[in-house]
Formats: structure tokens, sequence, C-alpha cells
């Protein structure tokens, strides 16, 4: 009997107060709100970096599919290494909000028409690639933003550069601006739910894009899951690569070029 007694009083001494549990639970919370946070974003990041390798290698696979079967150089490009020529374009004319409007030579030459690249190819091109090798579930030639080709909170690159820049007042109809994507930009939606908007009117004309990696699912913005890139080459190959190009990237976002890096696990020099 003594004994039973000791037993269940060195019990006794064993538990823990209220006060200890609570300051326990308490430690343990602080612990996990300063660990959760970062936990989730480092699985966002991993995840858009996933989605991110899976989009870039099947628009490049498409796209250098039809040159292959072409097998041929295509016409549908900006040049790799910048104008072959001797002409040095500078502006010659600028609107009110500072975009240009009109290029010349700076030597006084005649501006050439392929100043950005050949593309008298460009139309037949972006069909096909849209329309037969791209698994294309619905394409909005225009009206994009009504027809539900976009999220509904969307924004184009001149509402992002006015947030961060409140001071400038932006282009409303400048390259990838809201009103244009919205209103004139073809959007083409693939398969897998990602889009891909085409700059100009639709048939496309040039080869410069923005996509969404993840489509509508969010978080839809700039440098996250929406990237802008255009297709590159030289007149010897026809398109050699998909190059970067920049109009808007959202706080702690990525452009193109870094998130190619880190989905790929290349180090940049």
């Amino acid at each position: 009997m003594p004994y039973c007694l000791s037993n269940l009083v060195s019990l006794k001494k064993a538990a823990f107060t209220l006060a200890e549990v609570l300051i326990t639970l308490g430690i343990i919370g602080v612990v996990a709100a300063m660990t959760i946070p970062t936990i989730s974003h480092n699985i966002q990041q991993a995840v858009l970096k996933n989605q991110f390798k899976k989009f870039y290698s099947t628009f490049w696979q498409a796209v250098i599919g039809i040159q292959t079967k072409e097998g041929r150089p295509i016409q549908c490009y900006y040049w790799a290494n910048g104008y072959p020529g001797d002409c040095k374009a500078v502006c010659a004319e600028r609107n009110e909000y500072g975009s240009c409007l009109k290029w010349r030579c700076e030597n006084g030459d005649k501006y050439p028409d392929n100043y950005n690249g050949p593309m008298s190819e460009c139309h037949s091109f972006t069909e096909e690639l849209f329309s037969n090798t791209l698994k294309t579930t619905k394409i909005c030639k225009d009206k994009a933003y009504e027809q539900g080709c976009l999220p509904e909170d969307f924004r184009g690159a001149d509402i992002v550069r006015s947030e961060q820049n409140p001071d400038k007042e932006q282009d409303p109809n400048g390259i990838f601006s809201d009103s244009k994507i919205k209103n004139n930009y073809p959007v083409f939606v693939l398969a897998d739910g990602s889009y891909v908007i085409a700059y100009g009117k639709y048939p496309v004309g040039m080869p410069v894009f923005v996509a969404d990696i993840n489509g509508q699912k969010g978080p839809n913005k700039w440098g996250y899951d929406l990237f802008a890139f255009q297709i590159e080459g030289d007149l010897k190959n026809g398109i050699t690569r998909l190059d970067e190009q920049h109009y808007a990237t959202e706080t702690g976002g990525k452009r193109f070029q870094q998130m190619y890096n880190e989905a790929f696990n290349i180090n940049a020099q």
C-alpha cells in the first residue's frame, strides 16, 4: 500500500502544469507562424518553376518542330543579335506618353522593313502553331476578357507599371497594356489551362507573346505566372531560341530569363 501511494505521488510530480502546457503551445504557435509562410512560399515557388518548365518545353518543342518539319529556316523571328545592317534605330516621333510612334535610321538611310527581324511567314507559322501543333482548346481573336479567355483579376502591363511608378502616366494603348490585351489582342487557351497572349491583332503577325503558365488559377501576376518572351533567330538557322521580353514585373517577381535559369537549374553567368 505505501508503495502504491509512493508511485502515485511520483506520477503527480511528473505531470505538466497548465501553465507549462500553455507556454509550450505558445512557443509552438510562434514557431509555426514564423515557418509556415516560408514553407508555403517555397512550395509555391517550386510549383511555379515546374509549371514554367512544362510550358516552356511544350511551347519550344512545338515551335522548333514546325521548322524541322518544314526542313528550312522559318521567317518569323526577332534578330537574336540585333539588326545585321548599318541602321541604328532612333525614335522619330513620340506620343504624349513618350511611346515611340515612328522610327528612323540615325544615319539617314531608309528604315528597313525587317529591322526587328524577318516576319513574312508569321501569319502562316503562328496559325500552324496554335491551330494544329499545340493543343489549343479555345481561341479568342479579340475581346478576350469578355469571352472568358482571361481571368477576372487580370491586369495589363501598364496597370502594374502605374502602381509601381504612380507619378508617371502610362500609355493605355502601349504594348500589352490592359486595354489592348482585353479588347484587341488574340488569346490562345491550351489544353492544360495555360494561355498565350499574342501581340497585335489576329492573325498574329509578330512573334512576341505573354504566357500565363498555369492559366486562370492564380496568382495571375507578372513575374510569378505571367511572362513575356519572343522568338529569336538568324538568317542561317531561322528560329534558334525563345528569349525574354520585358513589359512589367510585379514586386517579388522574376523575369523570363531568371525563371528559365531556375527552372532548368542553369547558373547565370
